[in-house]
C-alpha cells in the first residue's frame, strides 16, 4: 500500500500532460489486463465444457462397442451350442467329436476377427451338473466343476442365456486355456498420484464371460456351452474405440484420444502410452478419481492425470452379473492442445496489450498537446473577461473537439452581459409580487363591499318577485336575476370565508359542508376544466370538532395537490364514512401518476418535494399533517406509481367533550 501511495503522490506531482499520457498508458495496461484474464476464463470455461460435452459422448460410443463385443460373443457361442453336432455329441458323449470346437480358440490375441467371425479364448463344455466334458484349448483338463462361475451357475439354474463380465482366478484362466499364462502376468505399478502404495501382481483377471444351454430337439437339459475372453492385455477393443471415436487424430506425435479397460484400478488393456512409447498397461488411476469410481461407484467426468499427463476424462464402472464393481471402462482427450491454445491467446494478448501501450503512448502525447494548448487559449480568453470585456468568445474548434466547451465558455460570457438584464427584470418581479399581494387584499375589501349591494339586489328582486303574476314572461327573468345574485353571493362569500384569518374557535362542525366549501372555492378554476368531481359524502355522519379555517386549508391543499398530479386530466373523487372507534373517515383519491414507493415515507416531511426547483417549498403537506394530528386525528397516504394517490383521513366525531382537543397545544 505504501507504494501505491508514493506512486500516486508521485503522479500527482507531474504536469498535466505528463498526467494524460501516465493515464492512458495505465488505462491500456488496464483494459488489457481485463481483457487477457476474461478471455483466457472464457476459454478455459467454453473449450473444457465442449471437450467434457465430447467425452460423455465418446464414453458412450464405447460403451456400445464394449456391449457389442459381448453380443457377438453370445451370438457365436449361441450359434454353436444350437448346431446338431454338439447335441449329438452331448447324447453320447464323445470328446473326440467335440475337436470341432477348438477352431473357435484364436491362436493370436491381438486379432479377435477372423472372416468377419469373432474368436475366443476359452471354450468349454459342461453337463447338466456343471461338470466339464471338454475344454476347447486345453483337452485334458476335465471332469471338474464350474459351479464356482456365476454366469455358469446361472445358466444351469435358469437354463437360458446369461452373459457378463467377470472377476475370474487366473488360476481357473489358466486351466481353460495355458497360453494365456503371458497375458495374465500384470504386475501394478505405482505412478505419480496413484492410489497404489505397492507393487504386486493381480490374482485375477477380467473376462467376457457367456454361457449358453445346449438342449435337445425334446427339449431336454443337456449342459451348458462357455465362451469367454480373456480382457488382460487384449488391446483390440480399446484400439477399436480410439479409431472408431478419434480416428487416429494426433497432437505432438501423441494420441489425441486414448481408452483404457480397467481391471478394479489398474489398466489391464490400453492404448495410453508411457514416456517410454509403451502402453501403461499395470498403471493405476490416481486417487482422486479411485475415490469416486471405485469406492463411490459413480461416474467420473473431468480433468484428472493419467499416466504422465493431464486428460479430459470420462470413467464409468463395469460391474459383474451380481452387480460388483469389477472394473472401468475409460475414454480421455489430450489437455496438452487445449492448454497449449490457451498459452498462445495468453501471449497474443500481451502482444496486443504491448502494441496498444506503445499506440496510447503516441496518441496521449497528441491529445496532451492539444489540451494544454486549448487551455491556454481559454485562459487568455478568461482574463480578458475579468479585465471587463465581457463581449470576448472564442471561434469553436470542432476539428481538436473541443467545440462543446468553446459553446459553454461563449455561453458563459452571455450570462454575464445579460445578468444586469436579469437583475434588473428580477427586481420588476418583486415590486409585481407586492403589488399582487395589495391586491389581494384590496380583492377581500372589495368582496366585502360588493356584499351588501348584492343584499340589496336580491331584496329588491326577491320583492319585485312576488308583485308579478304566476304566468307572466317577465316572472322568469327576475328568477334568473335572483338566481345569478345569489351565486355571486356564494362567491364573494367563499372568498371572504377563506382570506378571513382563523380565529382558532374550535366547534362542533359538519366535515361535508366544510369538504364542499373548500371544493366550491376551487371547482370552477382553470386547472379543474378537465377533471371530473365525484363526491360520495355520507349525509349521516357525525359532527367533528375543528377549526374550520383550518380544515378548509387541509382540504383545499389535497385538491390542488391532486390536479397538478394529474396535470388537468383525470377523476377526483371525495368520499366520506364512519370510521372505527367513532370518528370519521374521508378518502380523496386522484388518478394521477401517484407516488414512488421510496418517497411514500417522506411526504409528511417539512421541505420535502419532487416537484421542479421553484414549483413547491415541500411545506404543504407537512402543514397539513400538523392540522389534522392537532386535530387530534390521522392522516396517511396509499399510492401506486401510474394508479393515482389516495389520502386518507380520521378524524374523531363530536362526543359532547370538547375538552378532548387541546386548544393550547393546537395554537401554540
Amino acid at each position: 500500500m505504501k507504494i501505491v501511495d508514493r506512486a500516486i503522490k508521485h503522479i500527482l506531482k507531474l504536469d498535466l500532460q505528463a498526467r494524460l499520457v501516465v493515464g492512458f498508458v495505465i488505462a491500456t495496461c488496464l483494459t488489457g489486463f481485463v481483457a487477457t484474464i476474461i478471455g483466457i476464463w472464457t476459454i478455459n470455461r467454453s473449450t473444457i465444457d465442449e471437450v467434457q460435452n465430447r467425452v460423455r459422448q465418446d464414453i458412450n460410443t464405447a460403451k456400445l462397442i464394449y456391449n457389442n463385443t459381448l453380443e457377438r460373443i453370445a451370438t457365436l457361442v449361441q450359434f454353436t451350442a444350437q448346431g446338431p453336432d454338439l447335441c449329438e455329441t452331448m447324447l453320447k458323449p464323445d470328446t473326440m467329436r467335440m475337436e470341432n470346437l477348438r477352431h473357435l480358440i484364436r491362436k493370436d490375441p491381438g486379432t479377435m476377427l477372423q472372416n468377419e467371425n469373432i474368436l475366443l479364448d476359452m471354450v468349454t463344455v459342461v453337463n447338466s451338473r456343471g461338470n466339464v466334458l471338454y475344454r476347447a484349448a486345453n483337452p485334458a483338463a476335465k471332469g471338474d466343476t464350474l459351479l464356482q462361475d456365476p454366469v455358469v451357475r446361472a445358466c444351469i439354474e435358469k437354463k437360458s442365456p446369461q452373459s457378463s463380465t467377470e472377476l475370474i482366478p487366473i488360476a481357473s484362466i489358466l486351466r481353460e486355456n495355458p497360453q494365456l499364462a503371458e497375458r495374465t502376468h500384470i504386475r501394478i505399478k505405482k505412478t505419480p498420484l496413484s492410489f497404489e502404495t505397492e507393487e504386486k501382481e493381480l490374482s485375477h483377471a477380467l473376462v467376457m464371460r457367456v454361457a449358453y444351454p445346449i438342449i435337445d430337439e425334446q427339449r431336454n437339459f443337456l449342459g451348458v456351452l462357455v465362451g469367454g475372453l480373456l480382457l488382460n492385455k487384449d488391446y483390440t477393443i480399446v484400439d477399436k474405440i480410439r479409431n472408431t471415436v478419434y480416428q487416429g487424430e494426433k497432437y505432438n506425435d501423441r494420441d489425441m484420444g486414448v481408452a483404457t479397460i480397467f481391471q478394479g484400478g489398474v489398466r489391464i488393456a490400453t492404448n495410453v502410452m508411457t514416456k517410454e512409447n509403451r502402453r501403461a498397461t499395470g498403471t493405476t488411476l490416481s486417487k482422486e478419481v479411485y475415490d469416486r469410481v471405485i469406492l463411490e461407484g459413480r461416474d467420473w467426468v473431468g480433468r484428472a492425470f493419467v499416466v504422465d499427463d493431464w486428460y479430459i476424462t470420462t470413467y464409468t464402472p463395469i460391474h459383474d452379473m451380481n452387480n460388483n464393481l469389477v472394473g472401468i471402462l475409460y475414454v480421455g482427450i489430450l489437455e496438452a492442445k487445449y492448454r497449449d491454445i490457451k498459452w498462445k491467446t495468453i501471449w497474443m494478448n500481451l502482444g496486443i496489450i504491448g502494441i496498444g501501450m506503445i499506440i496510447a503512448f503516441i496518441i496521449s502525447l497528441k491529445l496532451g498537446n492539444t489540451i494544454i494548448t486549448r487551455i491556454r487559449m481559454l485562459k487568455e480568453a478568461a482574463e480578458a473577461i475579468a479585465a471587463g470585456n465581457l463581449g470576448c468568445k472564442l471561434s469553436p474548434d470542432k476539428i481538436s473537439g473541443f467545440d462543446m466547451l468553446d459553446e459553454a465558455f461563449n455561453y458563459m460570457s452571455s450570462c454575464l452581459k445579460d445578468r444586469d438584464e436579469k437583475l434588473h427584470n428580477a427586481h420588476q418581479q418583486l415590486a409585481r409580487t407586492e403589488k399582487l399581494t395589495a391586491l389581494g387584499e384590496m380583492a377581500a375589501g372589495v368582496a366585502h363591499e360588493i356584499n351588501n349591494p348584492m343584499g340589496g339586489i336580491l331584496l329588491y328582486s326577491s320583492l319585485i318577485l312576488e308583485d308579478i303574476p304566476e304566468d307572466s314572461p317577465v316572472r322568469g327573468n327576475v328568477q334568473k336575476i335572483i338566481y345569478q345574485t345569489n351565486r355571486c353571493r356564494g362567491i364573494v362569500q367563499n372568498l371572504l370565508d377563506f382570506a378571513r384569518t382563523p380565529t382558532g374557535d374550535m366547534l362542533p362542525l359538519q366535515i361535508n359542508n366544510v369538504i364542499m366549501t373548500s371544493l366550491n372555492l376551487v371547482k370552477d378554476q382553470s386547472m379543474f376544466h378537465g377533471i371530473e368531481i365525484e363526491t360520495q359524502l355520507d349525509e349521516k355522519l357525525p359532527e367533528v370538532v375543528g377549526d374550520r379555517s383550518r380544515l378548509e386549508e387541509v382540504f383545499l391543499n389535497l385538491y390542488i395537490n391532486a390536479a397538478d398530479a394529474m396535470k388537468g386530466k383525470g377523476k377526483l373523487t371525495i368520499k366520506t364514512m364512519p370510521g372505527a372507534n367513532h370518528s370519521v373517515k374521508i378518502l380523496v383519491s386522484d388518478t394521477g401518476k401517484g407516488i414512488d414507493k421510496e418517497h411514500l415515507a417522506h411526504i409528511f416531511e417539512p421541505f420535502f418535494t419532487t416537484k421542479a426547483p421553484g414549483q413547491g417549498t415541500g411545506l404543504g403537506l407537512s402543514i397539513t399533517y400538523g392540522i389534522i394530528s392537532k386535530h387530534n386525528g390521522v392522516i396517511d397516504a396509499e399510492s401506486e406509481p401510474g394508479k393515482g394517490t389516495t389520502f386518507i383521513i380520521s378524524l374523531p366525531s363530536y362526543m359532547g367533550k370538547y375538552s378532548e382537543i387541546d386548544e393550547d397545544i393546537f395554537y401554540s
